[in-house]
């Protein structure tokens, strides 16, 4: 009998003020060689940080593109 392999779901989102500037950081980067492909649309984000002293927006409030990415890896 085979043992089973366990695997989870990884994510990385790059932030860049164009899509074109985030495909381009995805490929210099070589992420798809590194098993990352597109999870979902670009899209325009506003960004909030939030932690025990309330929250701030981030980007200055400025919507900014996100553009995430996933793969399967094995699970430690």
């Amino acid at each position: 009998m085979s043992p089973s392999i366990s695997e989870r779901e990884e994510y990385l989102t790059i932030i860049a003020p164009t899509a074109v500037e985030a495909m381009a950081q995805f490929k210099s980067r070589n992420l798809a060689s590194q098993g990352y492909a597109i999870a979902g649309k670009i899209g325009r984000h506003q960004f909030s940080l939030v932690g025990g002293q309330g929250s701030a927006e981030l980007f200055s409030g400025d919507g900014m593109i996100a553009a995430t990415f996933s793969r399967k890896v094995l699970a430690s």
